[in-house]
């Protein structure tokens, strides 16, 4: 605990440089939901990215497999295209999660390249991305397959108020899904690589962090740092925060890297000041929301 502290300490207030990566990387985020929604439904994009950062300190404190955010991005929307919305939902977490999935396998290779990481670990993380693609695929299938949009119906009723009665509204998630799916798959390859640019810009951090903490390290090591909450996070998702679970793989991540364990832990806490100050910051995202638009131009009651 005292090597943490004295970690900590050595930082100081220049801790809040990490806040820009995850800034800017989350609203590069932002933007493929909105690029699935027709120009006329789409916020203003101020109320996209503050949907983003609303949902993703949503689903850092909620276990509902990083998921239980996501609804409020259609706060952000008129009633009618909230049907739209949340099908544009549906497809951008499954664009995310292969951004993940494709990031993690990156790392794993330059963990075998770059790293003495044992093989087994390499592996092992090259694995969990390729079980990431194929989970992500077949929740997908198994989503269009169920009529998703049904079975949520009733979710958003709890969440969201009586703005979901209507008996249509499930049906038309599931057409507007099926729409999409089928339509420009050039424009879910551009959705990937959004997010995977998006999530680059925030894994930035751990290099500024590692810098920050003074200690010695390759890019290869921070690459490999980064992308051990991608792993994380296939077999952890329903902890909130993967609280306990991150400090315990980054700890054991950075012994193998020949660092002090105390640097794994020291950086997961780093990036939970981030997400705190993010999280304090998102009624007032809300009140953004609320301040735009009520009624998207072409949208009609």
């Amino acid at each position: 605990m005292s090597a943490i502290g004295a970690q900590l300490l050595r930082v100081g207030p220049r801790v809040v440089w990490l806040l820009l990566p995850y800034a800017f990387g989350t609203a590069v985020g932002a933007l493929p939901w909105a690029t699935l929604l027709p120009p006329a439904l789409r916020p203003r994009l101020l109320g996209v990215v503050s949907g983003r950062f609303v949902a993703s300190s949503a689903n850092a404190l909620l276990p509902f497999f990083g998921l239980a955010g996501e609804p409020t991005r259609l706060l952000w929307l008129h009633p009618n295209a909230r049907a739209r919305g949340l099908a544009a939902i549906v497809v951008d977490r499954v664009l995310y999660n292969c951004s993940n999935g494709c990031l993690l396998l990156a790392g794993s290779a330059v963990a075998f390249a770059a790293t003495p990481l044992p093989l087994a670990l390499s592996l092992g993380a090259a694995g969990a991305a390729l079980a990431t693609l194929a989970v992500t695929g077949l929740l997908m299938w198994g989503a269009i397959r169920s009529g998703v949009g049904r079975r949520v119906q009733s979710l958003l009723r709890r969440m969201l108020g009586n703005l979901y009665t209507a008996d249509t509204f499930g049906a038309e998630v599931d057409a507007e899904l099926v729409g999409l799916v089928r339509e420009r798959p050039s424009r879910l390859a551009l959705g990937v690589v959004t997010h995977m640019l998006g999530r680059s810009v925030i894994l930035f951090e751990v290099y500024l962090a590692l810098r920050l903490l003074g200690v010695a390290f390759s890019p290869a090591d921070a690459v490999v740092l980064a992308v051990v909450p991608i792993g994380l996070s296939l077999f952890f998702s329903s902890v909130p925060s993967q609280v306990g679970v991150q400090e315990g793989g980054q700890a054991l991540v950075a012994a193998a890297l020949g660092m002090s364990p105390s640097v794994g832990v020291t950086l997961v806490l780093l990036q939970r000041f981030r997400q705190l100050v993010f999280a304090a910051l998102a009624p007032l995202l809300l009140e953004v929301g609320r301040a735009t638009p009520s009624e998207p131009h072409g949208v009609r009651s």
